[in-house]
């Protein structure tokens, strides 16, 4: 057996709630660290969001490194140029997440690689159109698909419901940041 599968806890060793994550002796047995929620650092839900991101990211971030040589920035802007091909650059930074900069550096190293097309056009004020070449169409399928099979791996110890409970609270939490952020 892997050692990924080592760590994936059967949906019936999970009750509702996950009360039993907390249990260290229950986190030795599938393998796994200490969790980052115990570090006093993560008393704060901002930080511990935070601090998953992270984790979430260089994960997948070496992943996509490893097999395509592509970046989380490069990923997620290969993402937004394939949900609406034809996008001025600063649609795909906000849809990308990400700031202008960011976006405009990954979708030279894009193009540099094949990947997307760039195009200057009057139409939408001189701006700078992006778009998927057939290579980059390839490749977005593909991570795509690899995407799926890590999200899968990561919501394994959780029911379909509560799945959906996580998205709905995930939502709600980002609703709430322009209000957290306009705190005095």
């Amino acid at each position: 057996m892997t050692a990924a599968k080592k760590r994936v806890l059967p949906r019936s060793a999970v009750p509702a709630g996950n009360a039993l994550l907390a249990d260290a002796g229950l986190r030795q047995a599938v393998g796994g660290p200490p969790l980052a929620r115990d570090a006093t650092v993560n008393q704060y839900i901002a930080a511990y969001v935070m601090g998953l991101a992270n984790r979430l990211a260089n994960g997948a971030s070496n992943h996509y490194r490893r097999h395509w040589n592509i970046g989380m920035s490069e990923w997620r802007t290969l993402i937004a140029v394939a949900r609406s091909n034809h996008r001025i650059v600063r649609e795909v930074a906000e849809m990308a997440d990400l700031d202008y900069a960011a976006a405009s550096k990954s979708l030279k190293l894009l193009k540099e690689r094949g990947l997307v097309e760039i195009e200057q056009t009057n139409r939408r004020g001189r701006a700078s159109v992006a778009s998927l070449t057939p290579a980059g169409l390839v490749l977005y399928q593909q991570m795509s698909r690899s995407a799926r099979a890590r999200q899968k791996r990561l919501l394994a110890s959780f029911e379909p419901a509560e799945v959906e409970q996580l998205w709905t609270l995930l939502r709600r939490l980002e609703l709430q940041i322009p209000y957290m952020n306009t705190q005095p």
